[in-house]
C-alpha cells in the first residue's frame, strides 16, 4: 500500500471517499487528509482526515473502501499521523460516541482510552427543537460575520472554553463556522455565542455559551427560525456539551434530543 497527502492536485482521485467539508478543508488548509492506494493498481483504498491544532492533532474521520482489508488499511493510515518526526510530534486524539468508536482496534493502534466524563453530545432532529411562542427580546442577535473578530475572541477566552472539542486554538476559525452562527449582543458587548459547523451529516454546535439560561432560550428561538428556513425538519442537530454548561436550557428547547457520552482516545 502507498500513502500520500491529499492535495488540490490529487483530490479528484478521492472524491468518492471525501465529504464536502473535507474537500473545502483541503483547499483552505483546515484539514490534513491522507490517502492510501493499492501499490499495484493505484486505486484508492481509504482516507484519514485530521485537524492539526496548536497543541494536539485530532483525527476527524477514518474511512476504508468496502472490500479492502479494513484493519490493515486503517492501521496504515493511522501510522502516518502518529509516526511523525520528533520535532513535529504532538498527542493525537480520536473522539466519538460508542457507535462511532472501536476501542479494541484503537488499542491495537497504540491509543489509550481516557476518562472523559465532562463531555457529551446532545443529538436530535431539527424538528425536535421546541416551537416557543413569541418571546420577550433578551438581547440583540446578529451573525458572526457582523461582529469584530477581537470582540468574539475576547469573549471566548473569558468564557474559559474547552481546548479539545469546542475551540482548540483560542480563536474561532472563520473557515470552520457557518455564517449562520449567532452572536448575542448586550450594550455593544458580546454576551453569548452559538457557533455552527455545517457538515454533510449534521448541523454541529461545538460551542454554545450565553450569559444565562433565558438568553440561551431566546437565542435558540431565533436559531430555530433561521435553520428551518435553510434546512429540512429531518436535518440532524448535534450539540457539544462540556461540564453540563447550558444543559438546563438545552433540555428545555430540545426535549426530543438524546444525550450521548463522548469517548476519547489518545496516542502519544
Amino acid at each position: 500500500m502507498i500513502t500520500e497527502i491529499i492535495t488540490d492536485e490529487t483530490v479528484g482521485k478521492y472524491l468518492g471517499f471525501l465529504k464536502n467539508e473535507e474537500i473545502f478543508g483541503i483547499g483552505n488548509g483546515r484539514f490534513t487528509c491522507i490517502g492510501v492506494c493499492d501499490d499495484n493498481t493505484e486505486d484508492p483504498m481509504g482516507i484519514l482526515t485530521a485537524e492539526v491544532h496548536m497543541e494536539h492533532i485530532r483525527i476527524r474521520r477514518l474511512f476504508v473502501r468496502p472490500g479492502c482489508p479494513r484493519r490493515k488499511t486503517a492501521k496504515m493510515l493511522i501510522s502516518v499521523i502518529t509516526d511523525l518526526p520528533d520535532e513535529m510530534k504532538m498527542p493525537v486524539f480520536f473522539f466519538g460516541t460508542e457507535e462511532e468508536t472501536d476501542p479494541d482496534f484503537l488499542a491495537g493502534c497504540g491509543f489509550m482510552e481516557l476518562p472523559f466524563s465532562r463531555y457529551s453530545y446532545f443529538e436530535g432532529y431539527l424538528e425536535d427543537l421546541k416551537e416557543i411562542g413569541e418571546l420577550p427580546k433578551a438581547c440583540d442577535i446578529t451573525t458572526l460575520d457582523q461582529v469584530p473578530k477581537k470582540q468574539v475572541e475576547s469573549y471566548i477566552q473569558e468564557a474559559k472554553h474547552d481546548r479539545f472539542l469546542q475551540i482548540p486554538d483560542d480563536y474561532p476559525d472563520r473557515d470552520r463556522f457557518s455564517e449562520a452562527s449567532l452572536v448575542c449582543m448586550e450594550q455593544g458587548r458580546v454576551a453569548g455565542l452559538i457557533l455552527l459547523e455545517e457538515t454533510d451529516d449534521h448541523i454541529d454546535i461545538p460551542f454554545i455559551r450565553t450569559k444565562d439560561d433565558s438568553m440561551m432560550i431566546y437565542a435558540f428561538y431565533v436559531l430555530r427560525k433561521l435553520l428551518l428556513s435553510e434546512y429540512a425538519p429531518k436535518a440532524r442537530l448535534r450539540i457539544v456539551i462540556c461540564d453540563s454548561v447550558g444543559m438546563n436550557a438545552i433540555r428545555t428547547v430540545f426535549p426530543g434530543g438524546e444525550e450521548k457520552k463522548i469517548l476519547a482516545f489518545r496516542h502519544g
